[in-house]
């Protein structure tokens, strides 16, 4: 038979063990509910800085509506214009919001170099590639998926280039800056960088970087009037796939709150220059200094 003593040390030795249990039952749960509220709280704290983004990108949006109702279209677009102007820092409670707008018909696009034999604007890419510094390759070799049609869908973004055994990642950076892959377009001559302009026929950098220094500060109103630039006699530039004008837009929305930031990228096309639609969005959560064509 046990003594009164040791039973009594027992039923302490007992008691310690379901205390030091209950304490770790209980530590765990207020650490999963901490934890539980750290994500609650990380969740609202995304969400405002997407609709904070989301703000900036409609406030881009009605920029250059505004512009298409004073020109009546998007017909001539140039870096004089109002959309182009550097946006104020729009400072809220905790944090800014910061808005650039790029005109992408200053860049290469690569749906309209995968047109059938149009030779023309397969040899101005060749020739960007070479003052690039980068190895040849064609991007109507990429594979596409099909429509419902079957006839080859437009691709989507430049990354898709990764696809030729030529294009690596550091030459897909150097690409960037000057080309897009929206819906097939030209290229609009008034916003275009020295870089870009060098790769049309009879162009060499030199007369490239004249022509941005001299653009006429309400841009070229035809691609005839640029083509009839001095600087231009005797140079056998030809008109098809130029243009003065532009549909595509993107708009790069940096907004900062509470020490967190977000980096929104959103590609705009005009449809009938009275409604913008948003082609695609790219959402960054560690904002890089953003890519702009080399002047």
């Amino acid at each position: 038979m046990r003594s009164p003593g040791r039973q009594r040390g027992v039923a302490l030795l007992s008691v310690l063990l379901i205390t030091a249990l209950v304490t770790v039952i209980v530590s765990h749960m207020l650490a999963r509910q901490r934890l539980s509220l750290h994500s609650s709280a990380n969740l609202v704290q995304h969400q405002q800085l997407w609709q904070l983004a989301l703000s900036g990108e409609s406030w881009a949006r009605q920029q250059i509506l505004a512009q298409a109702r004073r020109e009546n279209g998007l017909q001539v677009v140039h870096p004089g214009q109002p959309w182009a102007e550097p946006a104020p820092v729009m400072d809220i409670e905790g944090g800014r919001i910061h808005i650039e707008l790029e005109d992408l018909g200053a860049r290469l696009n690569l749906n309209s170099l995968r047109r059938p034999n149009d030779l023309l604007a397969s040899a101005r890419y060749q020739r960007l590639l070479a003052l690039l510094g980068v190895r040849a390759h064609d991007p109507a070799l990429l594979s596409t998926q099909r429509g419902r049609d079957g006839k080859p869908l437009p691709l989507s973004d430049i990354s898709e280039l990764r696809q030729l055994p030529q294009v690596d990642a550091a030459t897909l950076e150097k690409l960037r800056p000057v080309l897009t892959a929206g819906p097939a377009s030209a290229l609009n001559i008034n916003t275009a960088s020295a870089l870009v302009l060098a790769s049309l026929e009879g162009l060499d950098q030199a007369t490239a970087s004249n022509l941005v220094k001299t653009r006429p500060e309400a841009g070229y109103p035809s691609v005839q009037a640029f083509l009839d630039h001095p600087m231009l006699a005797g140079r056998d530039i030809k008109a098809r796939g130029l243009a003065v004008g532009s549909q595509q837009f993107r708009a790069t929305i940096d907004v900062e709150l509470d020490g967190r930031r977000l980096r929104l990228v959103s590609d705009l096309r005009s449809i009938d220059g009275k409604t913008l639609r948003v082609e695609q969005r790219h959402l960054l959560p560690n904002p890089a200094k953003a890519d702009r064509p080399n002047e």
